[in-house]
């Protein structure tokens, strides 16, 4: 795995995060309910044993600092996966879904539920499902993009660099 890929991958996580953060944030200004997002860290706060905001409440600057750091943080960890998982050749839109759906499963399907942070996701609404899996397949789809993207830049920059020094030395 090259650095470029990782680097790649990481970032682009980090931007599929970032994404579905403005949209978890702006559904929270719009409807005056804490989002999804804020329910798992609260539940995961509460199961560690620490104090937690009423159900209701929006965050404040500093829980959703938490909130986002962390959700940032295991989209930046999630692309470092993918770039372990995959190799250079790897087909992006394969890869893509094939990642976004797997993530999705393991975070919603089967860790959430039995770490007791949130309901198990079948008990969920068609919506929801749907929902969670649009953003997935798009964080898998821009996590693969953005590998790809920065494995060929490297991979052109060091051709580049081959010719030229090829080209000095005749």
């Amino acid at each position: 795995m090259s650095g470029a890929r990782l680097f790649g991958a990481v970032a682009g996580g980090v931007v599929a995060g970032l994404g579905i953060t403005a949209i978890l944030v702006s559904g929270e200004r719009k409807s005056g309910q804490p989002s999804e997002l804020a329910s798992l860290e609260r539940a995961s706060a509460a199961r560690l044993g620490l104090d937690v905001p009423e159900d209701g409440r929006l965050p404040g600057t500093g829980e959703q600092a938490v909130i986002q750091g962390g959700h940032l943080l295991l989209s930046a960890a999630a692309g470092a996966v993918y770039a372990a998982a995959t190799d250079e050749d790897t087909d992006v839109l394969r890869s893509g879904i094939l990642f976004g759906l797997s993530f999705y499963a393991v975070m919603h399907w089967i860790a959430g539920p039995l770490l007791g942070v949130k309901k198990p996701e079948w008990q969920s609404n068609a919506a929801t499902i749907a929902m969670h899996t649009a953003n997935h397949l798009l964080f898998g789809l821009i996590t693969a993009g953005a590998a790809k993207l920065a494995s060929r830049r490297t991979h052109h920059a060091r051709t580049l660099r081959n010719r030229v020094a090829r080209g000095l030395q005749g």
